[in-house]
């Protein structure tokens, strides 16, 4: 029996932590369904502190994977291993504002 995959956009508030060449490290602090909360809440980090927000990302990801993967991800996005990570395709990922000072 073939598992029903999925494509949808998630979108991520993240921080740079460490660039490396190509190779770029990043804080995930919030993951949303929503582009409209997605952006308010990267507004909302941006205002609290400036200074600090250089390098944080809001990214639009277009992902596919299996349908019970989205739920997995919105309701414990901060506490997944990096496996669960290996299993959904990025389509395309987008940036969609970046904090630079």
């Amino acid at each position: 029996m073939e598992k029903q995959t999925v494509t949808k956009s998630v979108y991520f508030v993240e921080e740079t932590q460490n660039i490396e060449g190509a190779y770029v490290e990043v804080n995930t602090l919030f993951v949303a369904e929503d582009q409209k909360q997605a952006t308010k809440v990267y507004e909302e980090l941006v205002k609290e502190q400036p200074k600090k927000s250089f390098g944080l990302l809001l990214n639009e990801y277009i992902i596919n994977a299996e349908g019970g993967f989205f739920q997995n991800l919105l309701a414990s996005w901060k506490n997944l291993p990096a496996e669960f990570y290996r299993k959904m395709q990025i389509l395309t990922y987008r940036p969609l504002a970046e904090y630079q000072n």
